[in-house]
Parts: structure tokens; sequence; C-alpha cells
């Protein structure tokens, strides 16, 4: 009677105490009170002298023995980070042990639980000797197969689940393995003390090792399905790492950056050991950027037992830096455009007036022209400005359309062949200015052709002059920062610029040299 009366009072202890702290754990509840009820109506049939008061206590027991199965299979799958498999499908489990413990009850109309009960004697106390009906054997078959099932998922957990787990595990299994091996010595008679039921008894044997395991080593408090749950999910990647360098845990992201064959690996092959060596360290993996986040793990005497490091990506962050690294390029590149050509136009109106204005009409109206192009170059930058932006789209333009555009500041002769739509934005019109004016101010040329063929990788822009052309010692240079040459040299700005935007674009340019003569810019545009 001491043994079951501890059995019940440590089950309804652990079945309270999980109560309050884990309500989470709600099927290990239930499977404290089933063994509380189990082992107390155990105790309670043993103490009843009569025949049928100790077959009412034992339809009690059966009120525990039925559901001991399903809420331990249960509690292991919550306890192993399985809990999904029966998520919608709990009721389903219940449905025999519900019947077992119906056919329990109408014992007397059919027989299937005891066929056959009366009473045996051991020493000065009686008890039930019971041959049992056809559907106790579905009872447990049932019953065993979840409790099967049970310790597999435990003995699994133990090679799968961190270290930190390893004694809890155990403790579970053996909490597990006790009661069991006592109800298969009851149930397949091989009791050495028959005719008592050892279940209730290795039960209270049961219920030492659950108590330890829920009391000192808190299985409850530091659960696994915490790290399923948790750690798995974080899209950062978690690693562990011991006073070795080894790795001794990863979550599935880790694993998926670094490969599955990660754990067991040495840290320093994996990582650059001066990584290790920093708290916070930010590094390039692949095509993606990391920060890592480095945090010594102590043991409970405070000595550094391993590392646990955190790698949480930064790429669109970097990616973010670059572009606004780029945008403020772009945007210095804007003025330099609008600086360069603005005062190419200020040179040619001060040109004109110092040397050729006279009152003349003609030259006041070229002045008017010149001021009037300055004035749209203002406005072109704005818009150069607002397109410079982090979600930036190019739009398309007519490309015969913007060099008719360009071509009515000059007066020389601009013959214009083909045509093709390009995606680019504003600043395509100071390419072609700057490629033009370059060949009017430097070059000195009086006719330009431009020849655009439509082509299946996009279409080639050609821009022929019959000025002085480019020698070729400095074809490889004209594309340079500030790079100039000759009487004529300007600020070396405008054909770096013509490139730079090119680059954006991303397309392609060269120079050659025309036919008879003058220079050939050749513009090789992308879809």
């Amino acid at each position: 009677m001491i043994p079951l009366a501890l059995a019940t009072f440590i089950s309804l202890y652990l079945a309270i105490f999980a109560w309050r702290r884990q309500r989470h754990y709600i099927f290990f509840v239930l499977l404290m009170a089933s063994i509380a009820i189990w082992a107390s109506g155990y105790a309670m049939e043993i103490w009843s002298s009569s025949l049928n008061a100790k077959i009412f206590w034992a339809k009690i027991e059966y009120i525990g023995i039925v559901f001991v199965p399903v809420s331990w299979f249960a509690t292991v799958l919550q306890y192993t980070g399985k809990e999904e498999w029966i998520r919608k499908k709990i009721v389903f489990l219940f449905i025999i042990p519900v019947i077992t413990l119906f056919l329990a009850w109408t014992n007397e109309w059919h027989h299937l639980i005891w066929k056959e009960v009366r009473l045996a004697y051991f020493g000065s106390s009686s008890f039930l000797e019971i041959i049992h009906g056809s559907y106790f054997w579905i009872h447990v078959a049932y019953s065993y197969s979840l409790i099967l099932i049970s310790i597999l998922l435990l003995i699994n957990a133990l090679f799968t689940f961190p270290p930190l787990y390893k004694w809890k595990t155990v403790t579970i299994l053996i909490g597990a393995l006790i009661p069991w091996s006592g109800n298969i010595l009851y149930t397949f008679n091989f009791n050495p003390i028959y005719p008592i039921d050892l279940t209730p008894f290795t039960s209270f044997l049961g219920g030492f090792a659950m108590a330890f395991a829920v009391l000192r080593l808190k299985a409850l408090d530091i659960i696994p399905i915490a790290r399923e749950k948790i750690i798995e999910i974080m899209e950062d990647a978690v690693i562990v790492i011991d006073d070795e360098n080894k790795i001794i845990d990863a979550n599935k992201t880790a694993k998926k950056l670094f490969g599955s064959g990660i754990i067991g690996s040495d840290a320093n092959k994996i990582f650059d050991e001066k990584i290790l060596e920093n708290k916070e360290k930010e590094a390039k993996i692949g095509d993606n950027y990391y920060m890592f986040y480095i945090s010594p793990i102590h043991d409970a005497k405070g000595y550094e037992a391993g590392k646990l490091v955190i790698l949480h990506d930064i790429t669109d962050r970097k990616k973010a830096e670059d572009k606004i690294k780029q945008l403020n390029d772009e945007l210095m590149l804007i003025n330099k455009i609008v600086r360069h050509d603005i005062l190419n136009d200020l040179q040619i109106v001060q040109g004109f007036l110092e040397t050729e204005y006279k009152g003349d009409k003609n030259i006041y109206h070229k002045l008017m022209k010149r001021i009037e192009k300055i004035v749209r170059l203002m406005k072109r930058a704005k818009d150069l400005e607002h397109l410079a932006s982090i979600n930036e789209e190019f739009k398309e333009y007519d490309m015969k359309e913007v060099v008719e555009n360009v071509a009515k500041e000059y007066d020389i002769e601009i013959n214009i062949h083909g045509n093709c739509k390009i995606k680019a934005d504003d600043a395509i019109y100071s390419v072609i200015d700057n490629i033009i004016m370059n060949a009017i101010l430097h070059g000195k040329a009086s006719q330009i052709d431009v020849m655009i063929e439509k082509n299946e990788e996009g279409c080639t822009i050609k821009i022929a002059d019959n000025g002085k052309g480019i020698p070729d010692e400095i074809k490889s240079r004209i594309f340079d920062e500030k790079f100039s040459y000759g009487k004529s040299r300007g600020s070396g700005l405008g054909l770096y610029i013509v490139k730079k935007m090119i680059e954006k674009y991303g397309w392609e340019i060269e120079v050659r040299d025309n036919k008879p003569k003058g220079a050939m810019f050749i513009i090789k545009v992308k879809k």
C-alpha cells in the first residue's frame, strides 16, 4: 500500500506542478493524473475484501489504464517536437481507449475485457485473478504500439538532440521503460509475485524517474521543443562550437548555408580564425554578406565551454548601402554633367560676345538659343535628380527622337538614319549631346551622321563625323576623367561622363576612325 500511495502522491504532485508551470504540456498532466488514478484504484482494489468491490475498483483503474498510453505518446511527441503529427488528429487516438473503458464498465454483458474474474490469495491478502477476453488484446496491441513508438522517438532524440538534453531524455526514457516492463511481465504471465499486478508498483519507480526529470533536470522548463520551434525556424544561422572548436550543433539555416555535414566539422576550417576571435564581425559567404555575433558559453563553474555563433544575413542592407553609394556617385556625375555642359555653352556665349557680336540680330539669336539650352539643361538636371532614387526604373525612349532634339541645338548638318526603342533615363540626352559637342568643338566637324540599327541584342548607334579624327595614341584614354588633348582641349569631362552613363545602362561604347576622315563613336545598346 505504501508504494502505491507514494506513486499516487508523486503523480498528482507532478500533474499539479505541470499544470501550474507548463500548461502547454496538457498531455503530461493527463499522463500523471492517469497514473494516479491507476495506482490509487489498485490500492483500493487490494484494500477491499469482497469480489464485487474489487471489480468496482478495477473498473475505476481502467480510467487511468486506457489513457496512460495515449497521453504518454502525445507527451513524447511534444517533447521531441513532433506534435504536428497529431495536431488535428489527436481525437482519433482516444477512440480505442474510450471503447476499452466502455467495455470494461459493461463487461458483465459481453466479457470482452475480462473473460473470467475470481479471487486469488497472496499471504493474507486477496487479489483479482483475471482471464482476459478477446478485446483486451486489441487494447494491449494498441497501447504497446504507442509506447513502442514513443520509446523509439526518445532513442532517436538521444542521437539528434544537443548534449544539453541528453540526460533529460535518458531519464524520461527510464521513466517509460520501468512501468512498461512491469506491465509486460504481468500481462504475459511472467509475474514473479503472481497474482499481484506489477504495473502500478513499477509506475512508482517510473514516477521517481519522471519527478527527477521534471523537478531536478527541469525537463519541462528547458524543453527540446523550444529548440525545434524557435531555433530551427530562425532565419539566422545558429551554430554551437565546443571548447575544441568542433561544431556540435547547427540549425536548418546553418546546414543550408554550410551543408548538412557541418556538425562534427572543425570550426576553423569553416570560418576564418579571426572571425571567431571577435564578438561581432562582418564577412562575405558566397554571394551574401553576414554579420557574425559570437558569444562564449560557460559551464556551471564559469569556465568557457564553447561558443554560440549567430550569422545574420545583412545582404539587403549591404545592397542598400551600395545603392546609396551608387546614387551618390550618380548625383556627383549629374553635377559634373550640368557644370560641364553649362560651362561649354557659356564659353561659346562668351566667345560670341567678345569676338563676333556687334548688334547683329543673327548673332543675338544664336546667343539666345544657347541661353535657352542652358535653361533646358538645368531642368534636365532636376529630372535626373528625381530619377536617381532607390527604386529607379528606366523608361522607354525613341532614339531617333532623342537625337533630333539634341540636333536642334546645333547649326551644322546632322543626318539621322534608322531608329529603335531603348531603355534609359534623361541622361541619354547628355550622352548624345556630349559626343556631338566633342565632334564640333574638338574635332572641328561640319557634318555628323547618326546611324541607328536594330539587332537581336538591342541596337547599335553609330555617330560619325567628318572632323579631324582622334589620334590612335589617345583613343584608349579619351574616356578617362579630366583627360584633354590638343589646342582645343576642354575640361576632360565630356567623354568621361558619356562612358559613366553608358556603364550605368549596362551598354558598351568604343571609338574608331571614320572613312575617309573623322571619328566614329559606336554605342552597343542591350535590351
